[in-house]
């Protein structure tokens, strides 16, 4: 299941794989991948929930911030 995460994860970048699906599916683009990646992984929505931002699972997200130094 985590590969599987993962690879629909890449489709969203390091950003949108942080998000929430609320707030992914506010965004027009982002509702469209969404769409795609639950018809392609019905369970993505609900591991999202679990996994968006614990790194063991999720190694697309990102938490750097870009205007840190």
């Amino acid at each position: 299941l985590c590969k599987k995460y993962n690879e629909a994860n890449k489709s969203l970048g390091s950003t949108g794989a942080g998000l929430t699906t609320v707030k992914l599916q506010e965004c027009p683009e982002m509702k469209k991948l969404l769409d795609k990646i639950v018809a392609y992984f019905p369970w993505w929505e609900d591991l999202h929930g679990f996994w968006r931002i614990n790194l063991s699972y999720n190694t697309v997200f990102s938490t750097a911030d870009p205007g840190q130094d």
